[in-house]
């Protein structure tokens, strides 16, 4: 993960520990990219970002690229995801699209992977992966916070 995006690990374990299989995997890369095109065209996703782009061209990456990506062009008119091969799972697409709809990614600001992209992931997985591994993902992004019975108990003398 790139040291100048450090909730980049913690989105990718949030992703895994929700739904470890990847979810759904396209097995021909034609269906990837009819995927994506009916994503976009469907209203929700204008109505859910409306300033996101609803051209995006899907590029297909080498095996021995290391990562998938996506790019939002200057003017945010168009965009284009990179899918790695042997990453053709819905997991990977939907946290592609997720830069798209926030309009981040490298070039873009400080935190690729900040508000702005985590409340469109979020959007994204309840929409396409559903609403137990949206449950999931939200769960598994929240902050954690040390179990407060077991602080208080330890610093209560009279226990």
């Amino acid at each position: 993960m790139p040291a100048d995006d450090p909730a980049a690990a913690r989105v990718a374990a949030a992703e895994l520990g929700a739904l470890p299989d990847g979810g759904r995997r396209f097995r021909r890369w034609v269906e990837l990219e009819a995927w994506v095109r009916s994503a976009l065209a469907e209203a929700w996703w204008e109505q859910t970002f409306p300033n996101a782009p609803v051209e995006v061209d899907v590029q297909r990456r080498s095996r021995g690229a290391t990562f998938s990506a996506a790019h939002v062009v200057e003017d945010g008119s168009s965009a284009v995801i990179w899918i790695r091969s042997g990453s053709w799972d819905a997991v990977t697409v939907v946290h592609e699209l997720a830069h798209v709809a926030a309009r981040s990614g490298p070039g873009r600001g400080a935190d690729p992977h900040g508000s702005e992209f985590v409340a469109a992931l979020e959007s994204l997985w309840r929409r396409h992966l559903g609403v137990q591994a949206w449950a999931a993902l939200v769960q598994a992004l929240e902050p954690r916070e040390p179990d407060r019975q077991r602080d208080r108990r330890r610093s209560d003398p009279g226990r």
